[in-house]
């Protein structure tokens, strides 16, 4: 398996192929953080809801999904629009064959290539729309990912997309804790640029941003119950290191679009 594959998703393709746990690999979106209710899958449900309303989708858009993961914000637009080419990226090929049991639904197309999303191979002004939800900070460079979205968006296009970066201080051993349980992490608090910088310099202009720290934050109810971490579990200590940096507010959560002009 690549080095540059988090080791949790070992444990994420066994349980979605035991049938324990769905194809949404990110955080939930909670209205109300005070008063979380639901599971944690309508979480993060409402998370695709809160991107997919950013990304103004319509019918005959060609979109691409860059780190799709096992493919659960694609089969929602798949299930929900109508004639779109949707594809998705993924550099572990385990998740594009999870992501290969979506059959196309109402006139949709799929394709799943196994590339890195800072390396695109798609020819220039291929789609109307690039989704990269939760996935940026895994990528070795956000400064090269946002270059080959401005490259392969069609003029008016927009990337749509989520993000975690930290801030400091942070504790002793936190940046080592979190490579080691979710890694790769390249840039864990932004040094290369924020994310406004990065897309100036691509050629895209942002138009819509939330940071979601606070309607996320419920998720490490269930993605890092309290107790303490399983002895020699690098993954399960990752997941306290992120929840305490997220509830000491050490953490931004983007929510982000990002339109290229047209010609």
């Amino acid at each position: 398996m690549s080095d540059r594959v988090p080791p949790y998703f070992t444990r994420l393709i066994a349980a979605f192929r035991r049938g324990q746990a769905g194809r949404g690999v990110h955080l939930g979106y909670w209205d109300d953080p005070a008063n979380p209710h639901g599971d944690f899958a309508a979480a993060q449900d409402r998370l695709d809801e809160v991107l997919l309303a950013m990304a103004g989708l319509a019918p005959g858009q060609a979109l691409l999904d860059a780190g799709c993961g096992l493919g659960g914000t694609l089969a929602r637009i798949n299930r929900e629009q109508r004639a779109m080419a949707l594809a998705g990226v993924n550099v572990d090929p385990r998740q594009l064959e999870v992501c290969r049991g979506i059959a196309p639904a109402n006139g949709n197309t799929l394709r799943w290539d196994l590339a890195d999303a800072c390396r695109l191979p798609y020819a220039g002004a291929s789609f109307e729309r690039v989704l990269c939800v939760e996935a940026m900070f895994h990528f070795s460079s956000r400064r090269a990912f946002f270059a080959e979205a401005a490259r392969v968006l069609k003029p008016g296009g927009a990337l749509v997309a989520s993000d975690i970066v930290l801030a400091a201080p942070a504790p002793e051993g936190a940046e080592d804790a979190l490579r080691a349980g979710f890694g790769p992490w390249p840039d864990p608090w932004g040094a290369d640029a924020d994310h406004r910088a990065l897309a100036q310099a691509a050629g895209l202009r942002c138009t819509a941003w939330q940071d979601a720290a606070p309607q996320t934050l419920p998720s490490h109810r269930h993605t890092a119950p309290s107790g303490e971490a399983e002895a020699g579990d690098a993954t399960a200590r990752a997941a306290q290191v992120l929840r305490w940096l997220h509830a000491n507010r050490r953490l931004q959560y983007p929510c982000m679009r990002f339109d290229k002009e047209t010609d």
